[in-house]
């Protein structure tokens, strides 16, 4: 195309009730995990025609895009043909209203309304109603899209006139279609932003020739396997089978291959339990291919032979198989799936175990509280630091089962160390993005603390400065919900890249734990102390290795140190007799 897929205004919005930033209400921020709310809170379209162009431009499929009133943003040259209108007559249109006979003008309604509330892809048969007032029967997919912040920018409607869909017979009605205009558009937009990626995942049943000859109605099973598939799948996800033995998803926005294989996992954990089939019951298992994007493909077909590929060598290799097409890739799924299990085994076999190093006052040189650590006492590898196989399990669940352990552990400790140290002594626990930003963590924590004995003001959650950054509107009403219950916070490897000085008056913080380059530098160290101490904030030196580095920190105003010039990292048995001589 010459011409751009859609033209836009710049300053269209897609609030309808919104003509400028400044009319805004002044209300609370609403809920990131509402789709709806996510339009009005990023309402501008800053990057709509670039979207638009990518989107609309390269499918062959008749597709139009609109706001989440039902306002049109426009269509490409496909859907132009099909409805007969001009690109300009079409953005007067609302796709509610104007573009279906009367019989469906309330489904759609009702369509777009679930897409707002749910995010998730919805289907519809409908009659489009063309400029010259025909009819034409169409089956219709509507996606919601966002851009690469997760910010919702509109939706689309993929149009399948009824002589061209496939039969109603078939359980993948729509689908094909709808998945490949996915993918095209996944893969055009990978090649135009190196830091989007993806993945395609294709499901087969293992042992699938013995399954089948069980199942008399082999539809109703692939649909209930396809509905158990589907609610593994996140909100933006694709699926659909294209073959009675293949199901295939699309996974948008995917930055990792442990990305790739947690959903996969979902699936065969969700798969695995017996399907219901009249009045007997099936059990089944499946593997998966898997393919990541970008990976130097142009046409979506080579994506689709190579997740075959993939599935191929998972059905060979036994059950419950996932493979990745490319070998490196794989090796990394291999050594995280590795991990993940024998994490999991570690902690019934109590191979995991905390260690702790002391928190000094410079001033006193008083022990005032301790940082903990995890470690895993490997079989093979000995005792391993938590750096080693922690960012492994955020990718998995396993993460909560080890943070509630190591809460539970902690604390039990910490009751121990306040009988030698006094209740003032405190505790530093490292916590992960997931579950500082999961629904109940908070109150979970609160409850372990009270269980033991111990104050809330004697715990301290170490949070990350970029997090700040990237989730500092959920962290916002975390921080409120830690402030209430009494726990203090600080912000960890703090060097005021992500955040500004600033900004940290916005979060109920107790002090900032210094990175390194912060430390060596003696004028930042002396502005940081007196910007420290007019906001109430203690300032925390980890990794003091050396008496000279030890002085220059008293000398700024530094409150607190921790590293081996002061006392290294124990276990809780060596702490408790290093605490006992300290007290002597």
């Amino acid at each position: 195309m010459t011409s751009p897929a859609v033209i836009i205004d710049s300053d269209v919005y897609l609030r309808p009730d919104l003509s400028s930033a400044s009319d805004r209400p002044a209300e609370a921020t609403p809920s990131a995990d509402s789709v709806l709310d996510g339009f009005v809170e990023y309402h501008r379209l800053a990057q709509k025609n670039v979207f638009m162009e990518e989107i609309l431009g390269h499918l062959e499929t008749p597709v139009m895009a609109g706001y989440a009133d039902g306002r049109i943003l426009g269509g490409n040259e496909a859907f132009l043909n099909l409805s007969g209108y001009s690109r300009f007559e079409l953005a007067t249109r609302n796709w509610t209203l104007d573009l279906a006979s009367l019989d469906f003008q309330a489904l759609q309604e009702n369509v777009l309304a679930s897409l707002l509330e749910t995010g998730r892809t919805q289907e519809l048969d409908t009659e489009l109603q063309t400029s010259g007032g025909k009819f034409v029967p169409c089956h219709v997919r509507v996606y919601l899209h966002k851009d690469e912040k997760d910010h919702p920018l509109f939706f689309s409607a993929h149009y399948h006139p009824a002589t061209d869909s496939p039969g109603s017979d078939s359980p993948k009605a729509g689908s094909d279609h709808a998945f490949s205009d996915s993918l095209q558009y996944a893969l055009k937009r990978s090649i135009r932003h190196p830091d989007y990626a993806f993945a395609l995942l294709v499901m087969g049943i293992d042992n699938a020739e013995q399954v089948l000859l069980q199942i008399e109605d082999q539809r109703a099973f692939f649909e209930m396997l396809a509905k158990r598939t589907v609610k593994c799948l996140r909100t933006l996800d694709i699926p659909a089978y294209l073959d009675s033995e293949q199901f295939f998803m699309l996974l948008d926005n995917v930055p990792d291959v442990i990305g790739a294989v947690r959903v996969a996992q979902r699936i065969q954990e969700e798969t695995a339990r017996a399907f219901k089939l009249g009045q007997s019951e099936l059990r089944v298992t499946c593997s998966f291919g898997v393919v990541m994007a970008p990976r130097d493909y142009t046409d979506e077909k080579d994506m689709l032979k190579d997740a075959r590929v993939a599935l191929g060598r998972a059905l060979q290799r036994g059950e419950r198989q996932i493979v990745i097409f490319d070998d490196r890739q794989n090796n990394e799924a291999v050594q995280f799936l590795r991990i993940e299990s024998g994490l999991r085994s570690a902690l019934l076999e109590n191979e995991v175990c905390m260690h702790y190093q002391p928190i000094v006052h410079l001033q006193t040189g008083t022990i005032c509280g301790v940082e903990a650590y995890m470690r895993w006492n490997h079989k093979r590898k000995g005792l391993l630091r938590a750096e080693w196989f922690l960012p492994f399990a955020e990718h998995s669940d396993v993460v909560f089962e080890l943070e509630a352990w190591a809460v539970r552990k902690s604390c039990s400790a910490l009751k121990r160390f306040q009988q030698v140290m006094g209740e003032s002594f405190f505790l530093g626990l490292n916590v992960s993005l997931r579950n500082a930003l999961r629904l109940g963590f908070i109150e979970e924590l609160t409850e372990v603390v009270l269980e033991h004995g111990l104050r809330p003001e004697a715990i301290v959650l170490e949070v990350r400065e970029e997090w700040l950054k990237y989730f500092g509107e959920r962290f916002s009403s975390v921080f409120a919900e830690v402030d209430k219950a009494g726990v203090g916070i600080v912000v960890d490897h703090f060097d005021a890249t992500h955040i500004s000085l600033a900004d940290l008056h916005h979060f109920p913080l107790r002090g900032l734990k210094l990175n390194v380059s912060l430390q060596n530098d003696p004028g930042v160290l002396a502005s940081l102390s007196a910007i420290a101490k007019s906001t109430g904030l203690t300032l925390i030196a980890p990794g003091v290795e050396d008496a000279t580095h030890l002085c220059s920190l008293q000398e700024h105003g530094c409150t607190y140190a921790q590293g081996n010039a002061l006392a290294p990292t124990m276990d809780e048995q060596a702490l408790m007799e290093y605490l006992a001589k300290e007290r002597e």
